[in-house]
Parts: structure tokens; sequence; C-alpha cells
């Protein structure tokens, strides 16, 4: 009998996935709740190496070095592992939103800006990268903005006319 898993929503082979704006938000949520998981990661990273436990777990690492530096890089391990999955995670949402035509895409130069695979080495940091907000602003279309401020505009006119007229 064949599997007719109806809760299965992946692909089948051949298919391309859509991506709906509610799918963007729980993936969103997602990377909220692993933004958590990052923070105490480190969190537990930092007070191996302050080496003042705060809980059961933390006092139990530090009752050698060998549990210690096992406990460590365990935590940094969690860390750095959570970090890419993010950075991973932001990406796909930068991705999502410039086939949107929210933002416009990037090029060479803020490819370079940006982690190069392998490290960070030699890389010439400007900002914050392509995940920066400073970054992704000046990507974005104004055209909301510039709409608004048209509309503003206009009325402010009406107004002092309208106000201007009445003072004469």
């Amino acid at each position: 009998m064949p599997d007719t898993d109806m809760g299965d929503e992946s692909p089948k082979e051949g298919e391309v996935p859509v991506f709906t704006p509610a799918t963007r938000i729980a993936e969103l949520n997602d990377i909220d709740r692993s933004v958590a998981t990052l923070l105490s990661a480190a969190s537990d990273a930092i007070a191996i190496l302050s080496n003042t436990p705060t809980s059961e777990k933390h006092e139990a690492a530090l009752r050698n070095a060998t549990c210690a530096r096992a406990a460590f890089s365990t935590a940094a391990e969690n860390y750095f592992s959570t970090l890419s999955s993010i950075e991973v995670r932001l990406r796909r949402q930068v991705y999502a939103l410039e086939e949107a035509e929210l933002i416009r895409p990037g090029d060479e130069k803020d490819a370079r800006r940006g982690r190069a695979p392998g490290g960070d080495n030699n890389v010439v940091r400007v900002g914050g990268g392509p995940l920066d907000p400073s970054w992704l602003n000046a990507r974005a279309s104004d055209k909301v903005g510039v709409g608004m401020k048209k509309e503003l505009l206009a009325q402010a006119r009406e107004w002092v006319e309208r106000h201007g007229k009445d003072t004469v």
C-alpha cells in the first residue's frame, strides 16, 4: 500500500517548493528561537571560562580541567554551529527579499564585503556585511517613501494655500 501521509508537505522530486509569506514568517520565528539558543551557548562558554559556576551543570563541568575543556568545546561547537545556521537562514531570507524585488540584488562588491568561505582573512569590512541593517536599507527600494513624501507635500501645499488666503 502506498504511503499517503497528508502531513508531509515536502516537495516531491522535480517540484519547486513554494514559499508563502506565512512560511517566511515561520522561518523568521525559527531564527528568533535559534538566537536564544546562540545566546545560551555563549553564556555557557563564558560561565565555564570565568570559572564561576552559575548552575549545577556548570559546577559539574568545572570539577576538573578535562571536564571543563570538554564542556567548553561542546558549548563553543554549539555556538558556532547555531551561528552558522542562523547566517544561512538569514541569507535565504535576503535572497527571498531580492526575488520579491523588495531589495535590490547585491553585486560582487557586496559579496566581497561579506564573510569569505574559509575564514575572514584579508576581508575588508565596510559596515556589517550583507546582513547589516544599514546595508539592507541601502539596497531597499524607496517607492513607498517617495509616494508618501509627494502626498504630504501636496497636503502641506493645500493647507498653506487655504490658511494663507485667510490671513491676507
